[in-house]
């Protein structure tokens, strides 16, 4: 791609005209009045006695305390961004050698912004996208920046006590950004009480993380269960970071320990699908792998690039897979409409009416109501309403109508899934690289009402991007929201898969990598959502294979449930 123009993938070969048989599907549409009001005013959702959350540290109360710039050679003098001082009741020990050595401002563990730990280099720190406000970071390569000396790298991080009395075991979750080198490592301990006695509940280093650059890790969440010894009482977590003169980082932020989830009872499930972009046979092939694994989901949700350009031949190739999948296919479609519905060249009024006339509705945004033994899920359907740019135009009533049911559903305690097909800026895989933060007309609008709903998950496809990278599904939290934010998660592609290149995001460029065929199922229950991220292999000339795998998981807990 160049500059911020929008990119329109390569079509994989042509595709045949089909006769339409359309398929009649059952679904639940509601139509909500809205007003011309787009300002969001709303406060945010109290869940903090209610979601089984025991202990935050956000390092957020540091920001009074930023000092000027001190050291560092590539930041400018007077710019503001770090401090030493840790939060009340934390602490940072680093090694005596450290002393009068090095850069000040990365002299151990710091407390910073992203904009200035990225003043000082990028090499890949600006891909740290989930970082909320103030962050936590262990730099060696910057605090050997200066006095040309070796200097070993050897700090660790100390929580406050954290209360786990009572618990028989913790889920620790914080939002963790590694970039590794030969001989530098990471690890997390935890200990009880004081005693002494730490023991390691992760690690990283050149044997589990590939050295130099690991997309597993990089922008990552690490959620940690820790069982807790009977009759204690407080725990004390630790992050160790030890490198060589000028190795890589370690960033964290957004810490929590929360209670753990008891055993999951029956869900209302849910296929999702996105990107098919002019693979039918493929997409044909998904549905029947889906449908073995959650052959009772209520709905399948299609997250745009249905089509490849938003011709009828088109269209009609997957009237034809819908219509030859109608006996295993959910009872509730819903569809949100993609770049690629629009790139014909005929006028946008024609290629949107295309769209509609696939999803059966009347609007690009709708709301569906999937039913099942987890009971009601609302899916809140977002969409681009006029021709581009910029990508997603929206109204006022279609941004009015969301901030209502989003607060309706809210009310009845539920946990809400968005779909659109585009992602916000900062949320999930790609979308630190600037141009994925421009697609919508109301980018930092919609951010900011979703940052305050912690039940809501938006799915968004576009990027092509590989489930195996950290930020595959992100918490994102936003300035003045809810402290969980809310939750975006890539759904993958049909067609091929893409990923970045380069070291810094000013040269960032993308790459097609492989031909893929994947997607999500949902699994809701009442008190959590559990998205699991698969593989169904692609099919090639024989339409099928033995691929259905799950690359990876996520348990998202619904903080409205007591």
């Amino acid at each position: 791609m160049l500059g911020t123009i929008p990119r329109q993938r390569a079509l994989a070969g042509a595709l045949a005209l089909a006769i339409v048989v359309p398929l009649t599907i059952g679904t639940t549409s509601i139509a909500t009045a809205a007003s011309d009001e787009t300002t969001h005013k709303a406060k945010p959702v109290n869940t903090q006695p209610t979601d089984a959350v025991l202990y935050r540290q956000s390092f957020n109360d540091l920001a009074k305390n930023l000092q000027a710039r001190s050291s560092d050679p590539d930041i400018v003098d007077g710019t503001v961004g770090f401090t030493h001082e840790a939060p009340t009741d934390w602490a940072v020990e680093n090694d005596d050698s450290m002393a009068n050595a090095g850069v000040d401002e990365w002299r151990g563990w710091s407390f910073t912004t992203r904009d200035f730990w990225v003043d000082a280099e990028d090499q890949m720190r600006n891909r740290f996208a989930r970082a909320d406000n103030i962050i936590a970071v262990a730099d060696s390569d910057e605090f050997a920046d200066r006095n040309n000396a070796a200097h070993d790298f050897r700090s660790t991080l100390v929580s406050d006590e954290i209360k786990v009395k009572g618990q028989d075991a913790v889920e620790l979750s914080f939002d963790s950004h590694y970039r590794g080198w030969a001989g530098q490592s990471a690890a997390v301990t935890v200990e009880f009480d004081g005693s002494g006695e730490q023991t390691e509940i992760l690690r990283y280093d050149s044997a589990s993380v590939t050295d130099n650059y690991d997309g597993s890790v990089l922008n990552a969440n690490e959620t940690i269960a820790i069982d807790v010894p009977e009759g204690a009482k407080n725990a004390t977590i630790r992050w160790n970071f030890e490198a060589s003169a000028n190795s890589w980082y370690w960033a964290i932020d957004s810490v929590s320990v929360r209670e753990v989830l008891p055993a999951a009872q029956e869900p209302t499930s849910a296929w999702v699908v996105s990107d098919i972009q002019g693979q039918p046979k493929d997409l044909a092939h998904a549905f029947t792998d889906l449908s073995a694994t959650r052959p009772d989901a209520s709905g399948l949700l299609m997250v745009g690039d249905i089509v490849s350009s938003g011709s009828e031949a088109q269209w009609n190739d997957i009237y034809k897979v819908m219509d030859d999948a109608a006996p295993i296919l959910p009872g509730t479609v819903a569809a949100a409409i993609g770049n690629h519905e629009s790139y014909t060249g005929e006028p946008w009024a024609t290629l949107r009416d295309r769209f509609l006339a696939f999803a059966e509705r009347d609007r690009v945004w709708d709301e569906y109501v999937l039913e099942g033994n987890g009971g009601e899920v609302p899916v809140l359907v977002l969409g681009q309403e006029e021709s581009r740019p910029p990508e997603v135009p929206m109204s006022p009533e279609q941004i009015t109508w969301f901030k209502d049911r989003l607060a309706y559903w809210t009310k009845q305690d539920k946990q809400i899934l968005v779909i659109s097909h585009f992602p916000l800026g900062d949320t999930a895989s790609a979308s630190w690289i600037p141009w994925y933060s421009n697609h919508y007309e109301h980018n930092d609008l919609l951010t900011g009402i979703l940052g305050d709903y912690p039940n809501a998950v938006m799915l968004n496809g576009h990027t092509h991007y590989p489930f195996e990278l950290g930020d595959w599904a992100v918490q994102r939290r936003t300035d003045g929201g809810h402290p969980d934010g809310f939750w975006a998660v890539n759904t993958g592609a049909i067609q091929v898969e893409w990923d970045a290149r380069g070291e810094n995001t000013e040269g960032i460029t993308e790459v097609v990598t492989r031909d893929i065929n994947r997607g999500l199922t949902i699994d809701v229950f009442e008190d959590r959502m559990v998205i699991d991220a698969r593989d169904f292999g692609v099919t090639g000339a024989t339409g099928t294979n033995d691929v259905n795998d799950v690359v990876r998981s996520v348990t998202i807990p619904n903080p409205l449930v007591k």
